[in-house]
C-alpha cells in the first residue's frame, strides 16, 4: 500500500469520478485505474462501485476512509514541518519541579504559546533526579529545576536565577516570636518536609544530620499549597522558595523566621542534553525563558 495510492482514493471518495480525481491530481485517468486495481487487489475487497457515471464507496471503502483520510493529513503535516524547519512547531515536552510550575512556569508558557501557537506544550512535574533521567531516556526535551548546582557531564545546565530560600512558620507560632532561630531550636518543634526525593527535603534531611538533631516530629506532604496551609494552621515550621509564599507574606498569613543556620543556596536551572538536537522549537522555548526570566515585572 503506498501512499499514492491512499491518495487517489480519498481523491476519488470525494469527487465522486475517476475523471474528475484524474484531473484534480495531474494524472492520466488509466493511472487513477491503477492505482485504485492496486489498492483493491492488496486488500482482497472492491472498494468503489462503478453506477453509470457516478462512483460509489462500497461498505469496504466507507471503513477505509477515515483511515485513508487520516494518513493523509499525517503525512501532509510531517511534509509541512520538514519542508518548514525554522518554523517552532510540533511537540515541546518540559520538565519540572512543582514549585516552579506552579509558581513561575505557567506565565513563561503564556508567553510562548502566544508566540508560537503551533507548538503543543506538554509540563510534566518530576523532581530533580527523575529530570535529569528523562533527559538522558530522551523523555523530556528541557528540564527546568531549582536547586542546589547541578554538576552533570553529560547535561548542559545553564544558571537563571538565584533564589531566596525562607523558613516559614505561622505569626503566633513560638519560633516566629524568637529574635534567633537556631537549628536547634527545631527539636522543639514540628518540621513539614515534601515528599521523598524532593531537593528541599533533602536539604533539610542533611541539616537534620549536619546538626545531629531530630525535629519534635514531622509531616510530610505532596504539593506545596498543602505545605502552606499546614504552616498558617500552626501545625509546624518549614522551608521553601520565597516566590512560593510572596502573597501569603503580604497578606501577614505567613512569617519569615529569624533563621540564623546554614542557608542553601538554590538556583533555578535549565538543561538539556549536551546532544539534544536544538530543534528551532526547542530553541525559541530557550530564548523565551532566557529573555524574560529576569524581567521584574513579568510575575506580576
Amino acid at each position: 500500500m503506498e501512499f499514492r495510492q491512499l491518495k487517489t482514493f480519498v481523491t476519488i471518495a470525494k469527487l465522486g469520478s475517476f475523471v474528475q480525481a484524474a484531473n484534480a491530481l495531474g494524472y492520466a485517468q488509466s493511472t487513477i485505474t491503477n492505482h485504485i486495481q492496486m489498492l483493491e487487489n492488496e486488500m482482497g475487497v472492491r472498494l468503489f462501485e462503478r453506477l453509470g457515471h457516478r462512483v460509489m464507496l462500497t461498505n469496504q471503502g466507507k471503513s477505509l476512509l477515515p483511515y485513508a483520510e487520516q494518513v493523509f493529513k499525517l503525512t501532509s503535516e510531517a511534509v509541512k514541518i520538514v519542508g518548514d524547519p525554522a518554523v517552532p512547531q510540533g511537540n515541546l515536552i518540559i520538565g519540572s519541579n512543582e514549585s516552579l510550575g506552579t509558581y513561575r512556569l505557567p506565565i513563561l508558557l503564556q508567553a510562548y504559546r502566544q508566540a508560537y501557537p503551533k507548538v503543543e506544550m506538554i509540563l510534566k512535574f518530576v523532581n530533580c533526579d527523575a529530570i535529569c533521567d528523562d533527559i538522558r531516556k530522551n523523555k523530556i526535551d528541557v528540564g527546568m529545576v531549582i536547586n542546589n548546582k547541578i554538576w552533570e557531564n553529560d547535561l548542559v545546565v545553564e544558571d537563571i536565577s538565584s533564589e531566596q530560600m525562607l523558613f516559614l512558620a505561622e505569626p503566633g507560632h513560638p519560633l516566629a516570636q524568637k529574635d534567633k532561630v537556631r537549628p536547634c531550636d527545631l527539636a522543639e518543634t514540628c518540621v513539614i518536609l515534601t515528599e521523598p526525593g524532593c531537593s528541599y527535603r533533602l536539604t533539610m534531611e542533611k541539616l537534620f544530620k549536619d546538626f545531629r538533631l531530630a525535629p519534635q516530629s514531622i509531616l510530610e506532604a505532596g504539593s506545596i499549597e498543602t505545605i502552606k496551609q499546614l504552616i498558617m494552621s500552626g501545625l509546624g515550621i518549614s522551608m521553601l522558595p520565597r516566590f512560593t509564599v510572596e502573597k501569603e507574606l503580604a497578606e501577614g498569613r505567613i512569617q519569615a523566621i529569624r533563621w540564623d543556620g546554614p542557608v542553601p543556596g538554590y538556583i533555578v536551572q535549565l538543561l538539556y542534553h549536551k546532544d539534544k538536537w536544538l530543534s528551532p522549537t526547542l530553541q525559541a522555548f530557550l530564548q523565551v525563558v532566557r529573555r524574560r526570566w529576569r524581567s521584574s515585572e513579568v510575575w506580576y
